[in-house]
């Protein structure tokens, strides 16, 4: 599985799971909450770059690939 990071404007970490490129899950993270959240993945693993982002989520919220969304407690940070 690979990652795509997009920081926002708003200095959000936008997280999308790619696996097989196709998109997965979508979630959100703030600096301290990212950090957290990508302990033990390889670096070779995340492509980060900058964009906006209009997906309506919050730090903690996930989106799933069909459209269910949820919140993460452990993201909120």
């Amino acid at each position: 599985m690979r990652f795509a990071v997009d920081i926002t404007p708003d200095r959000l970490y936008h997280v999308t799971n790619m696996v097989m490129g196709r998109r997965g899950q979508h979630h959100v993270h703030t600096k301290e909450g990212y950090e957290q959240w990508k302990h033990g993945i390889a670096d070779d693993d995340i492509f980060i770059g900058e964009a906006e982002c209009d997906c309506g989520l919050k730090p903690g919220d996930v989106k799933e690939y069909d459209g269910h969304t949820w919140h993460n407690y452990k993201f909120d940070k």
